[in-house]
């Protein structure tokens, strides 16, 4: 069970997860902004302020869940587009977007602030949001590590994990080796266990190999025995076929007591 938690995949799947739910708090925050503005501007509008509520706020989840699983990818890809074309105005509007977005986060939860007028749970979401808007910034830039490894520390990764794989594996062998091949190991020497595990493995290619022969005999024995009742099959019909026949003219005319 600890194993099952306690890895690498768990921790990039639970960064996602903050990354998904500050998303949605900030969503959350903006619909009210949406549906205010409505209220001024689309009251005679059937559903209006609820409309540009919920386009509030999916614009404003967008906008986080870009800075949060994208903005590393953008940042790369915009400043190596802006040094190619030696025109860096392209990096400070990929920049001054950042900034856009950030404070489109704080103005969501100082306007969610101001409708509560001040209160304690107020200054409470206030305080998760400016928290919030930190998280963005953490999250995107540990999980855009986490996810792009470098080359060289996957390949140790791959090498440590195959290393505790094979003593993980040997120790369940232990118990099938005598005192004399314990020592052995104890020693340094790991070529009983490879024995013990080599045994297996014939062992049960050996089972299976068997089962296939078994498996092949018993096919033949009963591909033998169709063979041989087809055989019954049709000398019976032949015989039957014999039986039935009509007398020849020689018999039928012995029967009449014609003889010659």
């Amino acid at each position: 069970m600890l194993k099952w938690i306690h890895n690498r995949g768990v921790a990039k799947y639970a960064l996602a997860f903050a990354g998904l739910v500050i998303a949605g708090y900030f969503a959350w925050n903006a619909f009210p902004v949406g549906e205010y503005s409505g209220k001024l501007f689309l009251s005679d509008v059937p559903g209006g302020p609820g409309i540009l509520g919920a386009f509030a706020a999916l614009m404003m989840g967008v906008l986080v869940f870009l800075c949060v699983f994208s903005k590393e990818y953008l940042k790369e890809d915009v400043r190596e587009y802006s040094r190619l074309r030696n025109d860096y105005s392209f990096l400070r509007a990929f920049n001054l977007f950042m900034w856009f977005v950030l404070a489109l986060e704080f103005c969501s939860v100082a306007f969610r602030w101001y409708l509560l007028k001040g209160s304690g749970l107020g200054w409470v979401l206030l305080g998760i949001g400016i928290i919030g808007m930190t998280l963005t910034y953490i999250v995107g830039k540990v999980l855009h590590a986490v996810v792009n490894r470098p080359s060289k520390l996957a390949a140790a990764h791959l090498r440590e994990e195959a290393g505790r794989q094979a003593f993980t594996d040997g120790e369940k062998h232990l118990k099938e080796l005598s005192i004399g091949d314990k020592r052995r190991v104890a020693a340094g020497d790991a070529s009983p266990i490879d024995d013990v595990r080599d045994a297996k493995y014939r062992e049960r290619e050996e089972a299976v190999a068997e089962m296939k022969r078994q498996k092949q005999q018993a096919a033949d024995e009963e591909a033998e025995r169709q063979r041989v009742a087809d055989e019954e099959d049709k000398r019976n019909e032949e015989f039957y076929e014999q039986m039935v026949a009509p007398p020849r003219n020689k018999d039928k005319a012995r029967s009449n007591g014609n003889f010659h």
